[in-house]
């Protein structure tokens, strides 16, 4: 038997009542040549049955003791046969074309170490959501982009498998997760050029079983300080390590501002502390924006180019 073109990589723990839909969206891909490897991460709950229901000899279990996800998806990338490896998480989903289209746009860009693509936000009943992500899809040297935030879902990337092994896959030494995939991306940014498809290729599914903005929060920040312990990083990024860690926690007093402006008023004091001229920047603009900032000044601060 050859080896397939693709790889898909699943890591899951205890989703298995989206994990059919996840099997179903690739066993629909229009491009037929993949395999799809489960890596359970101890899941209690209905996992394998769902996996064995597919009844698609291209699907494989992969069962394991609970580890954490970065550790389950690198088990998954040991056991993967194909020269492109796609990431997808059990809770969301991919359009029909979505493997047909950036294999076609990684074969058009031989010296790029990935693609992705915008993914478009679904509730839990998968009923689409007036928010995408990336708003804008760069491609190139992404590494200086990157380190201002993490702009890729990790269920929009494929890899070339022997750049996941040079840099060696998933960090799975990180104090906190919530921000790996942001941490390989990194890796390969730094190395390699990424190309961006600007089509909404994936469903990310927002839940309350979603990781925590305050667990996100703390493990970018580890992601970074790791980064930055590595000479050149500063000037190939333009942008020191206080400036990059200050924005990462505005763009979380953002989100917590979503939800509880009164929780938001600390992290935007602890980004004033970590960088004050960060202030004066685009994630402070969403931060301060979502706080309740006049519309004018908001539309201010995000015309700056910090």
């Amino acid at each position: 038997m050859s080896d397939p073109a693709v790889s898909v990589v699943v890591a899951t723990y205890n989703h298995g009542r989206w994990l059919g839909d996840a099997i179903a969206s690739v066993r629909a891909q229009t491009l037929a040549d993949w395999e799809l490897l489960v890596a359970d991460d101890g899941s209690t709950d209905d996992t394998a049955a769902v996996v064995a229901s597919s009844g698609d000899s291209r699907v494989r279990y992969l069962p394991g003791v609970r580890v954490e996800r970065a550790a389950a998806r690198n088990r998954g990338i040991a056991a993967a046969r194909g020269e492109l490896v796609a990431f997808l998480d059990a809770d969301d989903a991919w359009r029909p074309d979505k493997l047909a289209r950036q294999v076609a746009a990684l074969a058009a860009a031989p010296d790029a170490a990935g693609c992705y693509s915008v993914a478009r936000f679904v509730d839990p009943a998968g009923r689409v959501l007036p928010l995408v992500k990336p708003t804008q899809v760069p491609s190139g040297r992404l590494f200086p982009r990157l380190v201002r935030g993490n702009f890729i879902i990790l269920a929009s990337m494929i890899v070339r498998r022997r750049c996941l092994d040079a840099v060696g896959g998933f960090d799975a030494t990180l104090p906190v997760y919530g921000c790996e995939d942001w941490d390989l991306w990194l890796r390969l940014a730094r190395r390699w050029g990424i190309v961006g498809v600007p089509e909404e290729l994936v469903r990310y599914r927002q839940h309350d079983a979603n990781t925590r903005p305050e667990q996100v929060m703390a493990s970018g920040l580890a992601v970074l300080d790791r980064l930055y312990a590595h000479p050149g990083v500063e000037a190939e990024a333009g942008m020191g390590l206080a400036a990059a860690r200050a924005r990462h926690v505005w763009y979380h007093a953002a989100i917590v501002a979503g939800e509880r402006r009164a929780a938001a008023l600390p992290l935007v004091a602890r980004a004033l502390r970590e960088h004050p001229t960060t202030l004066f920047s685009r994630p402070a603009a969403g931060a301060l924006a979502a706080l309740g900032l006049p519309r004018v000044l908001e539309r201010g601060l995000r015309a700056l180019p910090i």
